[in-house]
């Protein structure tokens, strides 16, 4: 008699340490699987603001050569000291955007503009022409009614999926010639 109570007592412990095990078996599976999802979906994402925020940390040095002109430049810094040079950044408007791109270690598209503290986007000009964007031509500009079409105004991303784009925003001190200010410099990455 005694034995068979053992016996039952034996089977029901098994049979609670079976179904415990296969409980935590499964547990650990579905966590595994929504951690390797996790990760998986957001790779692009990370791939894009890690390109983003490199771009801006080439554009946020003196560039190489430090005196760089179209002609010349092998990293395209757009400051001097520690300020935000116009002319360098006039520089940057003006390079071809595909040699612009391994410049700045990149495959993906980009576009950066500068704001000013009320959202308006600053132009950079030498004696003849303005320029306000750096990157893709992908990207249209705003103008205004009755302002000439070479005034800059709100990018339009039309073809763009904003799924797929990132935007970094960085400060900078820009001397203005009277005054220095803090401005904005935005980075948008895209593929």
């Amino acid at each position: 008699m005694k034995n068979k109570r053992l016996n039952k007592k034996s089977q029901a412990w098994i049979s609670d340490y079976t179904l415990s095990m296969l409980l935590f078996i499964l547990a650990a599976l579905i966590a595994v699987k929504i951690i390797l999802n996790g990760f998986s979906l957001n790779t692009e994402f990370e791939e894009l603001k890690t390109d983003a925020s490199e771009i801006s940390e080439i554009l946020f040095s003196e560039g190489y050569p430090s005196d760089w002109h179209n002609d010349s430049v092998i990293r395209p810094g757009l400051f001097a000291g520690r300020k935000l040079d116009s002319t360098k950044v006039f520089n940057a408007m003006s390079l071809n955007y595909s040699s612009l791109k391994p410049k700045l270690q990149t495959h993906h598209d980009f576009l950066i503009i500068f704001e000013d503290p009320d959202k308006d986007m600053i132009e950079f000009d030498n004696s003849t022409v303005s320029k306000c964007i750096i990157g893709s031509s992908d990207v249209t500009i705003n103008s205004t009614l009755g302002v000439p079409f070479d005034d800059c105004h709100n990018p339009v991303f039309t073809s763009i999926n904003p799924n797929n784009m990132v935007k970094l925003t960085r400060l900078a001190v820009y001397d203005t010639g009277s005054e220095s200010k803090i401005i904005k410099m935005v980075v948008y990455a895209w593929r």
